[in-house]
């Protein structure tokens, strides 16, 4: 099996912040659509052993990594919350620009 450990890493980051980053709507939807477009504008990093996951996660330990993931995360929050794509927000959910750019 192939691992993309920025996706735990991601994830992680994000349930640490998430209150912290002004979203407007925090719907699971909501919360995945940030994910799902932080990740895109993440390279990825595979492993074929979870158990090795360890060693990409070291990589984030330096500050300045770690910032550059958050800021990520700070951008397409905003994206979101500007155009939120889910139930409350009214807009057919099938439709979500903001995930191909």
């Amino acid at each position: 099996m192939i691992y993309n450990v920025m996706e735990q890493i991601m994830i992680d980051l994000f349930d640490e912040y998430r209150d912290r980053l002004g979203m407007k709507c925090t719907c699971s939807r909501c919360q995945s659509d940030v994910l799902a477009l932080a990740l895109n504008k993440t390279p990825p990093r595979y492993i074929s052993q979870q158990d090795k996951a360890a060693y990409v996660k070291a990589e984030f330990v330096d500050k300045q990594e770690m910032t550059t993931l958050l800021v990520k995360l700070a951008e397409c929050s905003k994206i979101v919350s500007d155009q939120p794509y889910c139930r409350k927000s009214g807009v057919a959910e099938n439709s979500v620009p903001y995930l191909y750019r």
